[in-house]
């Protein structure tokens, strides 16, 4: 498809030097990224090849006319962003100490306690994702301070934090040109969001038949039931072949949340950028084989 690799072709076109870049940054995280699964066996795919459906995702939801006026900043902003945006998953012990100091975890730890680890990570992960992209830049290469703030940004961005805010998402000039974070992490955040189907939980990673906890089972089912999601010209198709007749309302739910995530990003890009999702609405359609 013409959407294929776009993000990635614009920007070798605009600096062979920042694609050169990205292409090292993805290679040094496949195993970084893959640290998650000790702690988190039981949950979705978060390793490299979840983050290459993110930015699938980004490149059909830009698409080819946008994508020709996004700078060089922001196609290696928005590449990294997908590749790093989970890499707080997999914090090691010290780290969790050490960043856990600076969350603001609001009023999450009268119900929570921090000892808890596996459910605090899993809450805050794009905060630890962000602090642990801020003290492990040099790992990335990342030519300069803007460039850094952006990705640490769009990477916090993914979930839960204010994209209106100007200050937390400004617009940013850099020696690679202009940086509109809020719109790159609009993006980021609505990719995220439908990768949803099947392959979410690919099979060289996850056994689901080990899984027999009610939560765990109706999660892995309701991904196994959605077999496809398509970026329209208008709409988000989930494509679905639900496991027992149990799971339509479990979809119908998702279904509900992407479109409300769809709703904020879509206002989030008009409001703060030139740009705009094309996409209004999710709709749920059979799978046909």
């Amino acid at each position: 498809m013409i959407e294929d690799f776009l993000l990635e072709r614009r920007l070798m076109k605009l600096s062979p030097e920042l694609h050169q870049r990205t292409k090292e940054s993805a290679f040094v995280l496949q195993n970084m990224l893959e640290s998650y699964l000790p702690r988190f066996p039981d949950f979705t795919d978060h390793s490299i090849l979840h983050s290459m459906d993110v930015l699938d995702f980004c490149n059909k939801l830009v698409g080819t006319s946008q994508a020709e006026k996004l700078s060089a900043a922001e196609c290696y902003v928005i590449i990294m962003g997908c590749y790093l945006h989970d890499i707080g998953m997999g914090v090691n012990a010290k780290d969790y100490e050490l960043f856990s100091r600076e969350i603001d975890f609001g009023d999450y730890l009268q119900t929570h306690s921090l000892d808890d680890t596996r459910n605090v990570t899993r809450a805050f992960h794009n905060e630890y994702s962000g602090l642990f992209i801020r003290k492990y830049a040099s790992l990335f290469d990342i030519p300069n301070e803007e460039m850094l703030f952006a990705i640490i940004q769009v990477s916090r961005g993914h979930r839960k934090t204010d994209l209106y805010d100007e200050k937390e998402y400004p617009d940013l000039e850099s020696e690679y040109g202009v940086i509109r974070t809020a719109y790159l992490s609009a993006i980021v955040r609505l990719a995220d969001e439908i990768d949803v189907a099947s392959d979410r939980n690919p099979e060289l990673l996850f056994d689901t038949s080990k899984y027999t906890d009610a939560v765990s089972v109706h999660e892995f089912g309701k991904h196994e039931s959605i077999r496809r999601v398509e970026i329209r010209e208008d709409s988000i198709a989930l494509l679905t072949k639900p496991k027992s007749p149990e799971y339509i309302p479990l979809i119908e739910e998702l279904a509900e949340k992407i479109q409300h995530t769809l709703d904020y990003c879509r206002d989030v890009s008009e409001k703060r950028s030139e740009f705009r999702i094309a996409q209004s609405k999710v709709v749920i359609l059979p799978w046909q084989e």
